[in-house]
């Protein structure tokens, strides 16, 4: 083989991987992201069952939590590269 095909074959290897590793990364984060937002709506939930507060607030701090949720998945795409 000569040294031209070595080179880009090595290239090659090396680049699964380390998609892989961005990959592995970006679940993780996303994981994260998702238990988060489920954390805080369960803390919405358990706040309108106990009359803390009414059912409008309820939902216009639900629709604030999944704007933030889905401006913060964008913002982690971007992250790593993901379009």
């Amino acid at each position: 083989m000569s040294e031209g095909k070595e080179n880009a074959v090595s290239w090659f290897h090396g680049f699964p991987r380390k998609m892989q590793k961005v990959k592995s990364s970006y679940f993780k984060e996303r994981v994260q992201q998702r238990q988060h937002l489920n954390e805080e709506i369960t803390r919405l939930n358990k706040l309108s069952q106990e009359n803390v507060i009414d059912e409008d607030m309820h939902r216009r701090l639900r629709k604030l939590l999944n704007i933030a949720y889905q401006k913060k998945r964008q913002e982690t795409r971007l992250k790593y590269g993901f379009q």
